[in-house]
């Protein structure tokens, strides 16, 4: 393994791991309220519904992460 492959790797592990602190952190805020099943949404996320929606940093990381493994590929292999 040569040293970009092994910096790719410690970056995605570093990724993963931060992802999945931040996702028990959040969760561990997260309070029930007896007898609904929703919450309010927070102000911050009410602000900038698509910059600050997990789900949508998610889609827009994979999709970037995705491309420099197809622009890695096509450099290594063509």
């Amino acid at each position: 393994m040569n040293l970009f492959e092994m910096t790719i790797a410690i970056l995605i592990v570093a990724i993963l791991a931060f992802s999945l602190f931040y996702t028990l952190v959040v969760g561990r805020r997260q309070k029930a309220i007896d007898g609904e099943f929703d919450s309010q949404i927070a102000d911050h996320v009410q602000k900038n519904v698509y910059a600050k929606n997990p789900v949508f940093l998610a889609y827009g990381i994979f999709f970037a992460l995705l491309l420099f493994i197809i622009f890695f590929i096509a450099i290594t292999f063509y």
